[in-house]
């Protein structure tokens, strides 16, 4: 038996080195998004290095990231400076509402917070996908709006999976402190893992299938 705890195959050994790249992940997903416009390539990025991962086909962790990093820099960039304008907005109507009183204010803020979850559904397979994608910009959001549409739930899923440490050190004492290092050390790299996964699954996705392909399934 204590052979088997060597072998390359063996479970925990399998299971330990996926949590090792999926930290190595989450640790140049984060050093890439620092400067925070480059969130959208790092994002997408790290989307088309879990893929490999969820396919076993990645070949190292960093020459993957460092490779889909590059690919589509500019179409990603012009994602990330519309996803924080849209995030920029979204957040001042929602903290000018908070200060309002009075049931109408609730009611407008309910009703913004939904429309901000919306927007963000609709454009929720727009990076996760763009590592193969050879659609441009206004293309590819289309296609995601389309994609959510197909499967509003999975949408959904990765939209809370996003919003998970925000919500944590909103609503968990403390959490301010230990959820930012969590994250950047694994949470980070878990969440596109489980993002990807399902999303591979619900489409159908081979792995040599490009987001193009999803649209027949």
């Amino acid at each position: 038996m204590s052979s088997d705890l060597f072998r390359p195959d063996n479970p925990f050994n399998t299971i330990m080195g996926r949590i090792g790249d999926l930290a190595m992940l989450s640790v140049a997903w984060f050093v890439c998004s620092i400067p925070i416009v480059t969130i959208g390539p790092a994002t997408s990025a790290a989307c088309e290095v879990a893929r490999e991962i969820v396919e076993d086909t990645d070949e190292g962790v960093f020459r993957t990231f460092i490779r889909a990093f590059k690919r589509r820099f500019g179409v990603n960039m012009l994602f990330s400076l519309t996803f924080i304008v849209l995030f920029a907005i979204g957040a001042v109507d929602l903290w000018y509402i908070s200060r309002q009183s009075g049931d109408s204010a609730s009611l407008i803020y309910g009703i913004t917070l939904g429309a901000l979850v919306i927007v963000m559904m609709m454009l929720s397979f727009v990076l996760p996908l763009s590592g193969r994608s050879k659609l441009s910009w206004w293309e590819q959001i289309k296609q995601s709006v389309r994609l959510t549409l197909m499967k509003p739930l999975l949408a959904l899923g990765n939209i809370a999976l996003i919003a998970l440490p925000f919500v944590l050190m909103w609503f968990v004492p403390g959490a301010v402190v230990w959820v930012p290092i969590l994250w950047c050390i694994l949470g980070a790299g878990v969440s596109m893992w489980a993002i990807m996964r399902w999303t591979c699954k619900a489409f159908h996705l081979k792995p040599r299938d490009t987001p193009a392909d999803a649209d027949t399934e």
